[in-house]
């Protein structure tokens, strides 16, 4: 509703006013009844009859006078509850526009933690390792390894530990990282997911529609549009729309959600032509490929 836009007043009666008229008709009514009313030379027939000529009108009258006031509260209700949509409405437009609301700044953003972890308890960092073992770090090492990586071991990269105790998790992590190829996917999905996860997303909490492994080798052998739209299966509105809106309002994670599905999707299309039905079923449940779902439907991936 536009600001100049005058509000109409509310139609109706107070609640208040309306009992109190009605209360007072009935009296006169009663008072008006034993006055007309003589009982000595009026038999029964003839006293009910005026007795429904003297209070139906005022029946009639209270109910009109309870509707209007029912009809008061029901419209002063519903002015502010457009009042209250009106200002969350204000509220996601400043949100997604980026502009800080007038009363006060929004806080900065925490800083993303040292290795993204998918549970929601805080990351615990690693602790210093001795001299003789050696330092997990999200980057690639000193002399990469050129060999292929087992599928079983991309997948469970890709899927990222589940606690800082999981070691299998941390072992095709650490193994993901030595290949030059996939290295660069890793890190930029782990600064992706953190930054969801600010948001309060988490790609365990969406269920997407599955779709066959055939859309996915589709898309990793170049299909675009509706030929593989079941991609796109994330369904959840609200983490749609603050994707969509942190896209827009952060230019430092729109830049890195677009690394994040060139690099996935370079990474598929190595991936699909060694991998079986049931390898690209479980790659596509991963937290990374949820991640790609979810940011590629924001993007318009899979409907161009």
């Amino acid at each position: 509703m536009p600001a100049s836009r005058k509000r109409r007043p509310a139609r109706g009666i107070d609640p208040a006013r309306a009992r109190a008229i009605a209360l007072v008709l009935w009296v006169l009514a009663a008072l008006a009844f034993v006055w007309l009313a003589d009982f000595a030379s009026m038999d029964a027939l003839t006293v009910a009859a005026l007795g429904i000529a003297v209070f139906l009108p005022v029946v009639v009258i209270t109910l009109a006078l309870l509707i209007a006031g029912a009809t008061w509260t029901l419209r002063d209700e519903t002015r502010a509850l457009q009042g209250t949509v009106e200002d969350l409405r204000r509220s996601l437009l400043q949100r997604d526009t980026g502009t800080p609301p007038a009363p006060a700044a929004l806080p900065e953003p925490p800083a993303p933690p040292p290795l993204f972890l998918s549970q929601r308890s805080r990351p615990v960092p690693p602790a210093e390792p001795e001299p003789d073992q050696p330092v997990l770090a999200l980057g690639p090492s000193a002399t990469p390894d050129p060999s292929p990586l087992d599928p079983a071991m991309l997948i469970r990269a890709l899927n990222f530990p589940e606690d800082e105790h999981d070691s299998d998790g941390f072992d095709a992590l650490r193994a993901a990282l030595t290949h030059p190829r996939l290295a660069p996917l890793i890190r930029v999905a782990q600064e992706v997911l953190t930054r969801l996860s600010q948001e309060g997303i988490y790609m365990d909490d969406l269920r997407p529609d599955r779709a066959r492994a055939e859309f996915w080798r589709a898309f990793a052998q170049g299909a675009r549009g509706p030929q593989i739209a079941p991609l796109g299966g994330i369904r959840d509105r609200s983490c749609l729309a603050i994707t969509a809106g942190r896209m827009r309002a952060d230019p430092d994670f729109r830049a890195s959600a677009h690394l994040f599905l060139r690099e996935f999707d370079q990474a598929l299309s190595q991936f699909e032509p060694q991998a079986d039905d049931a390898q690209i079923t479980a790659l596509a449940d991963t937290r990374s490929a949820r991640a790609f779902m979810l940011i590629g439907r924001v993007s318009g991936v899979f409907s161009r």
